[in-house]
């Protein structure tokens, strides 16, 4: 999939609760160029990462490329089918505003980002939440305050339960 299968809404800045603003792309199928009017309303995907909304992941491959996939790949695979998705960089990372301290903000950062992705023109309110490592801990901590708007998460541990037997069932 390439970039023409979506329209790019790059580096929007996103208002918390406190006024802290959060860097976020936001990735709508291509038959919504207007992006406004009531047509182009999608479900909607998030992912919060630390790691930088433009960098590519180290997980997220194909079956047939080795490689991993760049952000903007993985958004068009989406895209192309429907959805909206949005990367965020989570607060005090890369593009955001404020202080990044691990884990102390991603509920509520979370929660805030979901009900506006819900408000948005090109959101119908349902909204998916997926991530690796980091980004499934931001889905786990907005998850914790129930955000109306959050209809599916997709929560990969990146092994952390592969690492001692014990956790097997």
């Amino acid at each position: 999939m390439s970039r023409e299968d979506n329209t790019l809404l790059s580096n929007l800045m996103v208002a918390m609760r406190d006024g802290v603003r959060l860097a976020t792309d936001v990735y709508l199928p291509a038959d919504v160029r207007g992006a406004g009017d009531a047509a182009g309303a999608f479900p909607a995907i998030l992912e919060r990462t630390p790691y930088g909304k433009t960098i590519p992941s180290r997980s997220e491959r194909s079956v047939t490329e080795p490689k991993p996939l760049g952000r903007a790949e993985v958004a068009s695979y989406f895209t192309a089918r429907g959805y909206a998705f949005v990367y965020q960089d989570c607060r005090g990372t890369h593009g955001s505003e404020g202080e990044f301290t691990k884990y102390l903000s991603e509920g509520e950062d979370g929660y805030d980002t979901i009900q506006w992705m819900a408000a948005q023109p090109w959101c119908d309110g349902r909204v998916g939440t997926m991530g690796l490592s980091y980004a499934a801990h931001t889905q786990v901590a907005a998850a914790c305050l129930s955000p109306p708007a959050l209809k599916a998460m997709f929560v990969d541990s990146g092994g952390f339960f592969d690492a001692s037997p014990g956790w097997s069932l």
